[in-house]
């Protein structure tokens, strides 16, 4: 009876969502029996929910596609669209950006000095990826300040090179960071040879803590060797854990600079330099009162010019005193009658009550 009963509510299904027809089913009862039947409406039933759940995803990518914000070059965006936070949200809505948003980079690293860890994250379309995470030596506690203070710099540093160490102390394989960055210098931090590298290759003790490097025993040297594009490559060390980045911040980051471009553009003064901190320093050492009226002189020219941005990266910047500073990094071109610029550029910056405050420039 209940073999009977799951036919019928099969046939009902079918029938009512016009898939078969009566006349099929009495066919092939008539030639082939009951049992025909079964497997009859069996496969349609099934062909009928594949059909239903394709139409469904279909439908589904169809609103996500129009409701999320699709970005292949800065060229694409409007200056409004560009200067708008609801427009960055919307579009950093489905990215992983925990550690911040980049536009142009390979590989992420994240050294945690308390935990003794590194971690290696990708980066795509969808923001960083968790790759793999390693177990390192570092240097005393503390942020780094001057020359031989073995202590592992607090910051974020770009992998200048990869090379094989002439000292077998240092294992087979070493990458040097950019330490001290401009950041560092205008604090009047010092001190150089901030690698990552292996161990000693005859075996050698090696101690608890690094003279300043990030250490890492041979064989995970050799496989990070694989996991990472070190002409791609970003390392952010913290003293503990990293504060993640939410998105709202990173909207407000990326409308504000794009605020701070717009005003660079139109010749507005006032709002132009109202970007920058009482406390900003020029890579050169030069502080906002002369900045200020240098950048004032140039602006009463009215002078017309072409300023874009691409590749841009932003990074959080760790802090011991709990501040959002972040490192804005991108490619400016920049063209006007009397002067031409084609390069990269270096904002660091504070985020405070919503507002961008630039630190140091180069």
């Amino acid at each position: 009876m209940r073999y009977f009963v799951v036919l019928s509510l099969l046939l009902v299904v079918l029938y009512a969502n016009k898939v078969v027809t009566a006349e099929d089913v009495y066919a092939i009862y008539k030639s082939k029996g009951i049992k025909a039947v079964e497997d009859y409406l069996i496969k349609e039933f099934q062909a009928k929910e594949i059909a239903k759940a394709k139409e469904t995803k279909a439908k589904e990518l169809k609103v996500e596609k129009k409701e999320r914000v699709v970005l292949k070059s800065l060229d694409d965006i409007t200056p409004k669209e560009a200067q708008s936070k609801d427009f960055w949200s919307k579009y950093l809505k489905d990215k992983n950006v925990q550690y911040g948003y980049y536009e142009n980079l390979n590989t992420l690293l994240i050294c945690e000095k308390e935990k003794k860890r590194l971690e290696v994250y990708k980066n795509g379309e969808d923001g960083i990826k968790f790759v793999k995470a390693h177990d390192v030596i570092v240097g005393k506690n503390g942020d780094k300040l001057k020359e031989g203070d073995l202590k592992t710099p607090v910051g974020v540093y770009e992998i200048t090179r990869r090379f094989k160490p002439s000292d077998q102390f240092y294992g087979p394989l070493a990458f040097s960071l950019s330490y001290p960055n401009v950041y560092d210098k205008l604090r009047g931090k010092n001190g150089n040879g901030i690698w990552i590298h292996g161990s000693p290759l005859d075996g050698g003790p090696r101690g608890e803590s690094s003279k300043g490097c990030i250490v890492m025993d041979n064989p995970i040297i050799t496989s990070l060797d694989t996991e990472i594009d070190p002409k791609s490559a970003l390392t952010i060390i913290g003293e503990d854990e990293i504060p993640k980045t939410s998105k709202e911040s990173l909207a407000i980051i990326l409308s504000e600079f794009y605020k701070w471009q717009h005003a660079w553009k139109g010749h507005d003064a006032n709002k132009y330099l109202a970007f920058y901190s009482d406390n900003f320093i020029r890579f050169d050492g030069m502080k906002k009162s002369d900045f200020s009226k240098m950048k004032k002189r140039i602006f009463s020219k009215k002078e017309k010019k072409e300023i874009k941005f691409k590749d841009v990266n932003i990074s959080p910047y760790p802090s011991l005193d709990g501040r959002k500073l972040f490192k804005i990094s991108f490619y400016e071109i920049y063209k006007s009658n009397s002067f031409k610029y084609n390069g990269e550029k270096e904002l660091y910056v504070e985020l405070k009550k919503d507002k961008l405050l630039i630190l140091a420039e180069r």
